[in-house]
């Protein structure tokens, strides 16, 4: 591997580093508003909404509401069972089982 490149990635991962370091030593001094701290807790529930949502109403890149759209009951099914047991594997189970059945049902 170049010299060149091996520098890039080290600089690359200094700067991640650095940024993101310096901002968790400033919120650990800080005392947040409870309002905030209240809101950050959502955060990652947005961000893997943000990832799973597209997928289930538009599977293909276009938006599909119809029944051949197996993904959006199986990711309204595996929601259900998520809120219910609170249990990752038990809810991307019952996703998968779904579009599996919904698929040997369908065809």
């Amino acid at each position: 591997m170049r010299g060149e490149i091996l520098l890039t990635i080290a600089g690359m991962a200094l700067v991640t580093y650095l940024t993101r370091s310096t901002f968790l030593v400033l919120l650990g001094r800080l005392e947040l508003p409870q309002w905030l701290t209240r809101g950050l807790r959502y955060i990652p529930l947005g961000i893997m909404m943000a990832f799973i949502a597209p997928s289930l109403v538009a599977p293909q890149g276009n938006l599909d509401l119809s029944l051949s759209n197996y993904y959006l009951p199986a990711g309204l099914v595996a929601a259900m069972v998520a809120l219910r047991w609170k249990n990752v594997f038990l809810s991307m189970g019952s996703g998968v089982g779904t579009v599996l059945l919904l698929r040997f049902i369908g065809g």
